[in-house]
């Protein structure tokens, strides 16, 4: 059940469009699509490259290892894939998923780059998130998660995909 005060602070109406500095302290912002967060919860969230830019190997380390790096930081991290435009993770965030977001892409096209010499755009602008509701849809997901590096055929089984980590279960080495 959605909480009142994620749609309503201060009797001010949050359902218009806001920059990307002010949703930084929101719980509700809107850019081309609604987000919504509650109080605690998993997400599954999708992000793309700007114009699908193909990642490279090294580009795919730089973005898998910053989202590990994260991990017991500013979310728990249960589920990540990084394919060849796009991101899914699976998390339990301990911040605000406009700064989760905000920290792994500027990060990550910063690096990227840097080592690359380019500038410019990296990331599209939006992700989608989505809130996990029950432990079907949450095994659903992970589901997903693991056999996308196979449906994409950039791995026979999802045990070899170097850019692939379910908790407790694929690449993990803790």
């Amino acid at each position: 059940m959605m909480n009142e005060n994620l749609l309503t602070r201060n009797n001010q109406n949050y359902n218009h469009n806001v920059g990307q500095a002010s949703r930084l302290s929101e719980d509700l912002w809107r850019r081309h699509l609604p987000h919504f967060q509650i109080q605690a919860g998993y997400y599954f969230i999708t992000f793309t490259t700007y114009k699908r830019i193909k990642l490279q190997p090294s580009q795919k380390n730089c973005i898998f290892n910053a989202i590990h790096f994260l991990d017991g930081k500013k979310y728990e991290l249960y589920s990540v894939v990084v394919l060849n435009d796009h991101i899914h993770m699976i998390i339990n965030p301990m911040d605000k998923l406009s700064k989760i977001m905000h920290s792994i892409k500027s990060f990550t096209a910063h690096e990227i780059n840097k080592k690359t010499n380019r500038k410019g755009k990296f990331w599209q602008d939006e992700n989608y998130d989505k809130v996990i509701r029950n432990e079907k849809e949450f095994i659903e997901k992970i589901k997903y998660i693991a056999n996308n590096p196979i449906k994409a055929n950039l791995s026979k089984s999802y045990i070899d995909y170097k850019w692939l980590y379910v908790k407790g279960w694929i690449n993990d080495n803790s």
